[in-house]
């Protein structure tokens, strides 16, 4: 049975090798709803077709005896159990079009996952205006899908940079994730010290590390700890990180890796900076 308030993707098809599944095209549509504010509930059909196949569909329906990339079918709200919306994806067009493109198989076809999933909430595409709308919200909403899996990705690694945490003494596991302008992440955990002043964050760990190999300009910042509470960075290492990046990403995780999202600057808006002539 379908969770009241949830959509959940039936899969068919062979998707080629692409990279594509349930759980990805999941995460997908959970960012596009977010981003629409809308909640449909109930089972979305997603099928991966070959060309016949997607034709003979579009012959039936549309009466045009034409190959096409995406069809989508809207079925309406209703039973939490029913049928939501239906998309059907035509593989072998997906990547001819990702060749013409220059692109991977599988980013083609998660914009027109995207694309029928616009369809399914409204969206027309039967004139040059509206096809030019919906062509920039397909782009906007991968932008922001990409930009979310990035984030997931690094408080993944985080996570996993919690696990080496030395906290004999508050038993408190900390692990950070910092990603560097040349994209190479650098993880950290804290390290407590009997004297525990001279105990070092997770925070400072990942910066020290990402500086003593020559990088200096980061983009994010993700933060775990054990905590079911979110996770931030305390002061002394948003005025150490503040010294590299006043504008850094910082992704603040729990330990269910739910997150939010706020500006170093956000978090330290008076931050002590050189400006040349000095401290300000």
């Amino acid at each position: 049975m379908v969770k009241k308030g949830t959509l959940q993707i039936a899969l068919t098809g062979n998707a080629g090798g692409t990279g594509i599944n349930r759980q990805l095209l999941q995460d997908v549509a959970k960012i596009v709803f977010q981003n629409e504010k809308v909640s449909p509930e109930g089972i979305l059909s997603v099928s991966f077709l070959e060309k016949e196949a997607i034709r003979a569909v579009k012959k039936q329906f549309f009466h045009q005896d034409v190959y096409t990339d995406v069809i989508a079918f809207g079925y309406g709200e209703g039973e939490r159990d029913r049928v939501w919306g239906e998309i059907l994806i035509c593989v072998p067009v997906a990547q001819e079009q990702a060749r013409e493109q220059g692109h991977e198989v599988k980013e083609e076809i998660l914009f027109l996952f995207i694309h029928g999933l616009l369809h399914l909430l409204g969206y027309r595409d039967d004139t040059e205006e509206a096809r030019e709308i919906m062509d920039r919200r397909v782009t906007e909403l991968f932008r922001l899908f990409t930009e979310w899996q990035l984030r997931k990705t690094l408080v993944k690694k985080a996570y996993q940079a919690r696990n080496f945490a030395y906290a004999p003494y508050s038993h408190f596991r900390v692990g950070a994730a910092l990603l560097g302008n040349n994209e190479e992440v650098f993880t950290g955990c804290n390290v407590e010290n009997v004297s525990f002043g001279l105990t070092i964050c997770a925070e400072r760990v990942a910066l020290v590390k990402a500086i003593s190999v020559g990088v200096r300009t980061f983009r994010k910042l993700a933060v775990v700890s054990d905590s079911s509470d979110f996770c931030f960075p305390c002061g002394a290492c948003r005025q150490v990180l503040f010294e590299f990046a006043p504008s850094l990403e910082v992704i603040s995780a729990s330990c269910s890796l739910d997150f939010q999202v706020f500006r170093l600057d956000e978090l330290l808006p008076y931050g002590f900076h050189f400006d040349g002539d000095g401290v300000r």
